[in-house]
C-alpha cells in the first residue's frame, strides 16, 4: 500500500515533528498538512491512504474513512470470560495460564488481547502484521491505548507485534509455541460488520495455504484457523470444528 504521512489541521506545529520521526521510520514522505483536503492529498500524491499524526495518536484516512486503533470486541469479551461465559475462540485454542501463542493475523489485535489475557504474564503472544501502515498503527496502540479494565490493558502490553507475513515468519523462525492461529480476512464481510470496512482497506491480503498450514505444524502442536463456512475448513484439513451454535464464524481446530 502506498502512502504518506502528514498531520491534523489542528496542531500542525505541534505535530509535524512526530509526522516526520514517523515517515522516517517507515521511508516515506512526510507531508505538511496546512489547508489540504485529504482526499484531494490522496489524489495529488497518488497514494492509497494517508497516515496522520493527531494529538490522540496516529490515524488513517482511506477511502473517505478515518480509522485509528481500538481493541474491537476484546474489552466485551473479556468482560464476559470473568462472568463465566465461554470464548469460543479461546476454547478452541486450548487456552491456558503459560502458553505461548502466536496469532499469525495480527489486525487489531483483539483476538491476540484474549489470547494474552489467558495466558497471563507467564505466557507469551506474538501477533503478526504484514501491512506496515496497519502495523504501525497496532503498535503504537498497544503501547498506549488505556482501556476501562486496566486487566484488557495489561494484556495489550504483553502482545508483541512483529511485521512480517505468515510464510516467511513460520519458514525462517525456529522458535515454537503451543497453538498458532489463523483469522484470514473474509473474502465477503460479515453482515454488520461495516465498521470494520476501514480495516479491510488496509490489511495485508494472503490466502492461507496447505502450506502454510504445514509450516505452521512444525512450529506447533495445533493450529486453530477462524472462518465462516465449515466446507473450507475441512478442505483446509481441519478434523475438528467449533463455535457456537447461532454463530456466523466457525473454528477450525488441526492437531499434529
Amino acid at each position: 500500500m502506498e502512502f504518506i504521512v502528514t498531520t491534523t489541521r489542528d496542531n500542525q506545529e505541534e505535530l509535524l515533528g512526530t509526522a516526520q520521526r514517523w515517515a522516517r521510520a517507515l521511508q516515506v514522505p512526510a507531508i505538511s498538512r496546512d489547508n489540504w483536503n485529504l482526499e484531494k492529498m490522496k489524489r495529488e500524491y497518488e497514494v492509497d491512504a494517508i497516515l496522520l499524526a493527531s494529538a490522540q495518536g496516529p490515524k488513517v484516512y482511506c477511502r473517505k474513512h478515518k480509522f485509528f486503533y481500538h481493541p474491537s470486541m476484546a474489552q466485551l469479551r473479556i468482560e464476559n470470560i470473568k462472568k463465566g461465559q465461554i470464548d469460543h475462540m479461546a476454547e478452541a485454542m486450548n487456552l491456558h495460564s503459560g502458553m505461548r501463542v502466536l496469532d499469525c493475523t495480527l489486525g487489531l489485535a483483539a483476538d491476540a488481547a484474549i489470547a494474552s489475557y489467558i495466558v497471563g504474564e507467564t505466557g507469551k503472544v506474538v501477533g503478526l502484521e504484514g501491512s506496515d501502515i496497519l502495523h504501525f498503527v497496532v503498535q503504537q496502540g498497544l503501547k498506549n491505548y488505556e482501556a476501562k479494565d486496566s486487566d484488557l490493558t495489561a494484556a495489550l502490553r504483553r502482545i508483541i507485534a512483529v511485521h512480517t507475513d505468515a510464510a516467511t515468519y513460520l519458514a525462517t523462525r525456529m522458535e515454537e509455541f503451543d497453538v498458532i492461529y489463523f483469522d484470514p480476512m473474509f473474502e465477503t464481510p460479515v453482515e454488520g460488520s461495516s465498521n470494520m470496512e476501514p480495516l479491510r482497506d488496509l490489511a495485508y491480503q494472503s490466502k492461507l495455504t496447505p502450506k502454510i498450514i504445514q509450516l505452521a505444524l512444525q512450529r506447533a502442536p495445533r493450529v486453530v484457523i477462524k472462518e465462516r463456512y465449515i466446507k473450507y475448513l475441512r478442505d483446509l484439513g481441519c478434523t475438528e470444528v467449533m463455535g457456537g451454535k447461532y454463530s456466523s464464524v466457525k473454528y477450525g481446530v488441526i492437531q499434529k
